[in-house]
């Protein structure tokens, strides 16, 4: 019987910088890291709720981040496996190296759940950022563009990131 090779874990961590100057990070593992893209893993290692979504411990979501788009896109998955979501963010300034992926989050979030039903989430905070300030009219105009790309589009980046993964082994 062929023997599965262990895959060496290679720390690295995601970085969501927010409008108001304030960051989270999350501990993740590196899967994969090319000049235009970069894919990671979190492991839920206990349970969520996000949107209208729960996360069981032990869920998986896989993080796709393209150096020059607009949006990450999130493939998350349950304990055994099977596709609980996919989540869009609308992002800027995206950054790619060997310990950090870094962006700053524009706010708006696109669910597409398992039937492929798409939720548009936060456009209310969209606009207070928008009214308060923290968002230029570019970056206003960006959003909206990217929100309707990923709703016509999100079909076929969602494949796109089904065929990297597949690429990988994974």
């Amino acid at each position: 019987a062929a023997r599965k090779r262990a895959r060496l874990v290679k720390k690295i961590t995601e970085t969501k910088r927010h409008l108001d100057g304030s960051a989270h990070r999350f501990a993740c593992e590196l899967l994969a890291l090319r000049p235009q893209f970069a894919i990671v893993l979190f492991r839920h290692g206990r349970g969520r709720s996000a949107g209208s979504f729960r996360f069981p411990r032990g869920s998986r979501t896989y993080g796709f981040f393209w150096r020059c788009r607009s949006y990450s896109l999130y493939r998350m998955l349950g304990p055994g496996g099977r596709l609980t979501a996919h989540r869009f963010d609308v992002l800027d300034d995206v950054r790619l190296s060997e310990t950090e992926v870094s962006y700053l989050d524009l706010s708006l979030d696109i669910w597409v759940d398992p039937e492929g039903a798409v939720t548009i989430e936060d456009e209310d905070e969209v606009a207070d950022h928008a009214a308060h300030g923290l968002l230029s009219k570019a970056q206003q105009r960006h959003i909206a563009r990217t929100r309707k790309l990923i709703v016509r589009d999100h079909r076929r980046i969602i494949r796109e990131a089904e065929r990297l993964l597949a690429d990988l082994r994974l």
